[in-house]
């Protein structure tokens, strides 16, 4: 068996694999989450048999009714009465394997039908819906394509799975067209400020962003002033976010968002009164989040994130010490000649690096990397040495030892 890439396309499962299918090109779609919300179907059904008006819910196992599956079915956008249709969950149709259909018992010549419902349970003929984007991606690449788990870079997943649960976040959305796996991957985790690459030794590494740093993640480095300097550095005021509008619940059906948040209460006062209204040029797209709790919960960390300047900086190692720090890691560096919004020199501070550009024949490397808003601390004992006179914080001290 040979391994899809990440720059194959997937492709989806064709209505051609059925007897008597109305078109055989026609896709079938793969849902996931919780796609109830609306008053019209989210997503085209394409009928498999021609002679027994079957179509495909999706083209796979889903969420059953008695485990609480609430499906609508529309014939033209009309709602049409259950008793019209029976729902299998779990149909090995024709023997070529589970799908979910919908079985009319008169034709639907001439009709769009489509449905709003929920997708995959996290297993067969469970009672709980997939709804973490780590457990929808990793579904994704090993039961829908032929990825294993040792594809993927298991502390990263495990520690992103984490987060989006401790988020709880709700992932929803469909794949009904065939796609570069990348795109939906990057699409699917953009949607809960999350991202992908491949670490140095060829593994899908699975972030998701909450604004903080977790120590153990990551090749986590410190680069001294004698083994590096800095060559570039770069704030944006164009970069400053303190309002995010932001699209969401992507109807398939009809291939454009149909809800958007823009609510003030998710925007930074402060930031606006210094720098003016900021919001992106375009809105947020939330194309699998449906959920509007979630989507204010990115909307905050994105304000947090971007409504000061960021710098962004390079740093040229002169040595091979840190070819083992990739994409994703967090390190520190001192930037003395670099102030923070406290005016403060960036000295022991936490950057996340963006890219890495090793030059093996010189044994150097550069790193792109963006602030964040953390930095090396240092302790002091409450032991009447130093005075509580505003000078020193309680366990937020920066460290200012020069490494």
């Amino acid at each position: 068996m040979t391994i899809k890439k990440l720059t194959d396309t997937f492709y989806l499962k064709r209505a051609g694999r059925y007897a008597s299918p109305l078109n055989s090109a026609d896709r079938l779609p793969v849902v996931y989450g919780d796609l109830t919300d609306g008053t019209l179907g989210n997503w085209v059904l394409p009928e498999i048999d021609t002679t027994n008006y079957v179509y495909a819910f999706a083209g796979h196992e889903v969420l059953s009714v008695a485990n609480g599956n609430n499906i609508s079915i529309y014939e033209n956008d009309l709602l049409l009465d259950p008793s019209m249709y029976v729902f299998n969950e779990a149909n090995d149709y024709e023997g070529l394997g589970v799908i979910a259909t919908i079985d009319f018992a008169t034709p639907k010549t001439g009709s769009i039908i489509t449905a709003r419902g929920m997708g995959k349970p996290t297993t067969s003929g469970g009672a709980v819906l997939m709804e973490n984007i780590i457990d929808i991606i990793v579904d994704l690449m090993t039961v829908e394509n032929d990825w294993t788990a040792a594809n993927f870079e298991g502390t990263a997943k495990e520690r992103a799975r984490q987060l989006f649960t401790a988020q709880s976040y709700k992932a929803a959305g469909a794949i009904v067209e065939d796609a570069v796996l990348w795109d939906i991957v990057t699409d699917m985790l953009s949607s809960f400020l999350g991202s992908a690459w491949l670490d140095g030794n060829g593994y899908l590494v699975l972030d998701i962003d909450t604004n903080t740093i977790a120590y153990e993640y990551g090749q986590n480095a410190i680069f001294s002033r004698s083994d590096t300097e800095l060559t570039e550095a770069i704030q944006r005021l164009a970069n400053i976010i303190n309002q995010c509008p932001c699209n969401y619940s992507y109807n398939y059906a009809a291939g454009e968002f149909r809800k958007q948040t823009n609510d003030t209460a998710h925007a930074d006062a402060i930031s606006q009164g210094i720098y003016g209204l900021r919001e992106p040029n375009t809105p947020y797209q939330f194309y699998w989040c449906r959920d509007l709790t979630s989507v204010q919960k990115v909307q905050d960390l994105i304000v947090a994130k971007f409504k000061d300047p960021l710098y962004e900086i390079t740093i040229n190692d002169v040595t091979p010490k840190h070819y083992d720090v990739d994409v994703g890691a967090i390190i520190i560096f001192s930037a003395d000649s670099l102030y923070g919004k406290d005016g403060n020199p960036l000295r022991n501070h936490f950057w996340r690096v963006l890219s890495v550009q090793p030059d093996l024949s010189k044994m150097t490397a550069k790193f792109r990397t963006v602030q964040t808003e953390y930095y090396l601390t240092a302790g002091y004992f409450a032991d009447g040495s130093y005075l509580a006179d505003g000078r020193i914080f309680a366990g937020a001290n920066r460290d200012m030892t020069v490494f």
